[in-house]
């Protein structure tokens, strides 16, 4: 496998894991999520500036990814 490849298809999980964090930890959930979150001990909000910031190093990151795949 090229290494290009392989770092293209790195990045790209990558990314998405850091888009999957920000939607899952997003500080504009629902009521019901947030009472939930209540009741869990390890429960955990982003404030908006960190929810922003992470969807967008995590599409920068994974649109880079997809430029390597797709150049190498």
């Amino acid at each position: 496998m090229k290494k290009g490849l392989l770092q293209g298809i790195i990045l790209i999980a990558i990314g998405a894991f850091i888009i999957y964090w920000a939607i899952d930890h997003s500080p504009n959930a629902s009521l019901g999520e947030k009472v939930g979150d209540l009741l869990e001990e390890d429960s955990y909000r982003m404030s908006e500036a960190w929810y922003y910031t992470s969807l967008v190093a995590g599409s920068i990151i994974a649109l880079l990814g997809l430029r390597n795949l797709l150049t190498k």
